[in-house]
């Protein structure tokens, strides 16, 4: 065998290594720092500058979004008011002229012509008076005429008397819309019935002919010039601007655009210039009336936001490149420390070297004498030892190893005498591993085998050795080391036998590795009891957390945890587990914390015990309790039903009003089809027109059903919306309902923007509202007065209240405390079911996390609703 020579380095060659290695090692250190810290710092310099970018950017964005959703809302409601303004006037007008006709009785023509002349100039409305018998227009016939062009474009007088019948059918107080959608106009009209001398006159009240896309102008243009919102506005068919540079002027669209600025502004005004489509592009801040080809957007301009940025982002620059300076020159200074250093030390070594050289030398051939004692001195402070001479044959055993099995020097003197004491079992193994000591293939010696005691028993022993060659490259000697393992032999064999006597038993044995997974280690054979087999975790097909409930994993996890914190001996827990079959099954468990050499946890032993029974006979009990339970929900269960069914029908009411016209209209329009099917002037252009009218009625009516569907359907989950945009639409869906008993209903808010239940909200609110009704109803029986209702949206920090009010009258304070009960009700057994409140209190305090309070006010009572925000 030939061995390669290696080259041997002399003090004079490591005193060179030292002086040169760690000089060139700091100049590298030095050279990587610098370059690492570069990249570093160069990163996080373009992070920090695109983070502060994107986060200017997104709250700019955000902050436009906001204003251009109010100013829309603003809009919207302007235009409600100014149409609820014009019905209250229309009201007003035509109960005046009533008034008028009641004390004239119609005696004087001529005064009552100039009256209701003057009453139209006054007020830029039209009257009409006509005769329910003979359908004859007393005044105001140009009006009728209108309303027979717009619904059947037809002159003859049967249609106008369509039209007549069609109004006083409506009955008294009939307020109505008439639409002109190809021309997108709408005008009002109000009808009161009077009867003078048993003859029924019906006087009602038009608007003027309003364009529905002029009123949205001038809301939009009103707004931006008294409400001072930062909005311009654009109309696409004329490409007009207004408020484009904000100077609230009109200007041409194309004279603008000639200043070819790129801001957001002037790509909207680019786009629409060449197509008048809808653009996804300017949805954040813009909003676009489809309907009049209106357009208004939010000034946004990103040159702002980076001329901003300008000065923040060359300061965060100067900052990174003062810091990369600083660091440069503290590696610097810290390699020209180092490099001083190494210096020094070098020259102390060169020193040290030079003084041992000689005396090294002089030693070298004694260490080569002692080296060979020294690892037999090693080997030699264990317990037992024994020295094998192969030449000799020979063996010499220390007294250790005599006392250890009993034995006298003289009775043990070769390699034969020992080998002949192995128990017959483990001669093999221990032969296996001297053949390759005789063929040098391996010069240790490791194996746990029995040997036989003086006493003829066998103990258990683990010997360690090693072999020595001599000059000729021969075997010369060993020196082995037995250690006495019987007692730990022993011990295993009876914790094998424990796990035997529960191998067909309930109780499954296993040990568990503490590692991320808990490595099953051992698992008994009963674990078949539960339908898995033993292979299953040995091959770690299955790990003893997949045994374990997926509802209990964390439950056990953390008595696992709480164990090893507390540096407990051992624990115990209850859980469930699923067999193979997927049943559930619950057990108990024992666990023993092993630790290993370091004090550490390194194993858990213990078991698991099968007590489904004794949890049944628990189940049992609770099943017993769940009925109970479940009867006092069936009992919640029928409360939430009433209340639903008392609910709806106060609703049904609203349905049919919002019905009554688009029904009447449709009827008007099957009669014209009845009457002109036959009629050769009626073309398939007009059938197809007066279709189209009727279906959009149908459609109008189904979208009133959808409205009060979605009103029933519960919230499943909390979803973000505004307050007050909330009680809005309740208090349209109901506002005809009140009004038509005379109630008032005044409603003053905060804007709030909350994450909850919305549609759950909706029902609280009203069942507070239909028991203030019942409440004001039954007083107006017994005494007249003005019946209001007020509802006030505040915010209040974190929260906001809802206040309603009512002037019905109090609540006795001795059953104050009781109105939230089911059940119980101040009305008679037939009027009130008595579990809208109950409702509403459970809705409020346990779906809405929030709170509801009661207390009796001046000639009424105020409920406050508590939510978070």
């Amino acid at each position: 065998m030939l061995i390669k020579n290696k080259k041997k380095y002399t003090l004079s060659d490591i005193e060179r290594l030292y002086s040169q290695i760690p000089l060139i090692f700091i100049i590298v250190i030095a050279l990587l720092s610098f370059l690492i810290t570069f990249f570093i710092l160069d990163s996080k310099q373009s992070r920090e500058i695109d983070l502060l970018k994107q986060k200017y950017f997104l709250n700019y964005e955000f902050t436009k979004k906001e204003e251009i959703t109010t100013f829309t809302s603003y809009i919207d409601k302007k235009l409600k008011n100014s149409f609820s303004k014009e019905e209250i006037h229309l009201k007003n007008i035509t109960y005046k002229v009533v008034g008028f006709l009641q004390a004239n009785e119609l005696k004087d023509k001529k005064n009552l012509d100039k009256y209701i002349k003057n009453i139209e100039n006054t007020n830029d409305l039209n009257i009409v008076i006509f005769t329910k018998d003979d359908l004859k227009i007393l005044y105001g016939e140009n009006s009728i005429l209108y309303l027979q062009n717009l619904i059947y474009s037809y002159k003859d007088k049967k249609y106008k008397e369509f039209i007549l019948k069609y109004i006083y059918s409506q009955g008294n107080d009939n307020l109505q819309y008439w639409k002109d959608d190809v021309a997108r106009t709408v005008r009002l009209s109000f009808f009161d019935k009077l009867t003078i001398n048993n003859k029924e006159y019906f006087i009602g009240s038009f608007s003027t002919i309003n364009s529905i896309k002029e009123i949205t102008k001038t809301a939009i243009i009103n707004a931006i010039n008294n409400k001072n919102f930062k909005i311009w506005f654009y109309d696409i068919i004329s490409q007009k601007t207004y408020n484009f540079n904000g100077n609230k002027k009109y200007e041409d669209s194309n004279e603008i655009f000639k200043n070819k600025k790129y801001n957001k502004s002037y790509e909207i005004i680019k786009h629409y210039l060449n197509n008048f489509d809808y653009s996804d592009e300017f949805k954040n801040f813009s909003y676009f009336y489809d309907k009049f080809d209106f357009l208004v957007s939010a000034f946004y301009d990103k040159s702002i936001i980076e001329n901003q940025l300008k000065d923040t982002i060359y300061k965060i620059k100067k900052d990174y490149r003062n810091l990369l300076f600083r660091i440069f020159m503290y590696i610097l200074v810290g390699a020209g420390f180092l490099i001083l250093l190494t210096y020094l030390f070098t020259s102390f070594i060169k020193n040290i070297i030079t003084e041992y050289n000689d005396e090294l030398e002089d030693r070298r051939v004694s260490l080569i004498h002692w080296k060979k004692r020294f690892e037999l001195a090693i080997i030699a402070s264990n317990d037992g030892l024994w020295d094998i001479d192969f030449k000799t044959k020979k063996i010499y055993f220390s007294d250790k190893w005599l006392d250890m099995f009993g034995y006298e020097k003289e009775e043990l003197q070769t390699f034969s005498d020992w080998f002949e004491l192995i128990h017959n079992e483990d001669k093999v193994n221990v032969e296996k591993l001297f053949d390759k000591i005789f063929a040098k293939a391996d010069d240790t010696f490791i194996c746990e085998y029995r040997l036989k005691t003086k006493s003829e028993g066998f103990k258990w022993v683990l010997a360690r050795g090693k072999s020595f060659l001599d000059e000729n490259n021969e075997l010369d000697r060993m020196l082995m080391m037995s250690m006495d393992i019987d007692k730990n032999k022993r011990m295993k064999k009876e914790l094998l036998d424990i796990e035997l006597l529960v191998e067909d038993g309930k109780i499954v044995i296993f040990k568990l590795l503490n590692d991320e997974n808990l490595s099953v280690q051992y698992i008994s054979n009963s674990i078949q009891t539960f339908g898995f087999s033993k292979n299953m975790f040995e091959k770690e097909n299955m790990r003893f957390m997949n045994l374990i409930h997926k509802e209990d994993v964390a439950n056990v996890q953390v008595a696992i945890n709480a164990a090893v914190k507390k540096d407990l001996q051992n624990f115990t827990f209850t859980c469930r587990i699923i067999n193979a079959a997927n049943e559930v099954r619950w057990i108990s468990s024992r666990v023993i914390l092993i630790k290993n050499h370091s004090g550490q946890v390194s194993h858990f032993y213990g078991y698991l015990n099968d007590i489904t029974k004794i949890k049944l006979s628990e189940e049992e009990l609770k099943l017993k309790v769940e009925e109970e339970l479940a009867k006092n929900r069936e009992k919640d269960r029928i409360l939430i039903q009433q209340n639903k069914l008392a609910a709806m029908g106060e609703m049904l009411g609203n349905i049919a009003h919002q019905w009554r016209q688009p029904l009447n209209n449709v009827s008007l329009i099957l009669q014209f089809l009845r009457d002109n099917y036959k009629n050769k002037d009626v073309n398939d252009e007009k059938l197809d027109k007066f279709m189209n009218k009727a279906n959009k009625h149908i459609e109008y009516m189904s979208e009133t059903i959808d409205d009060f569907r979605n009103f029933y359907k519960p919230s499943k989950t909390k979803n973000e919306f505004y307050v007050n945009e909330c009680i809005d639409t309740l208090l349209y869906m109901v506002k005809n309902q009140y009004e038509s008993q005379n109630i008032k209903i005044n409603f003053e808010y905060e804007e709030v923007k909350i994450i909850n239940y919305e549609n759950e909200l909706k029902q609280a609110l009203l069942n507070i509202l239909n028991n203030a009704k019942d409440a004001l109803l039954m007083r107006k029986e017994k005494e007249n007065f003005e019946a209001h209702i007020d509802i006030t949206l505040k915010k209040d920090n974190e929260k906001m209240n809802i206040e309603i009010t009512n002037n019905g009258g109090n609540i006795d304070e001795e059953i104050l405390y009781k109105i939230y009960e089911p059940y119980f009700t101040t009305k008679f057994e037939m009027q009130g079911t008595g579990i809208g409140l109950y409702m509403t209190k459970s809705i409020i305090e346990t779906n809405m996390k929030g709170k509801i309070e009661v207390e009796n006010i001046s000639e009424g009572v105020k409920f406050i609703i508590t939510l978070n925000i």
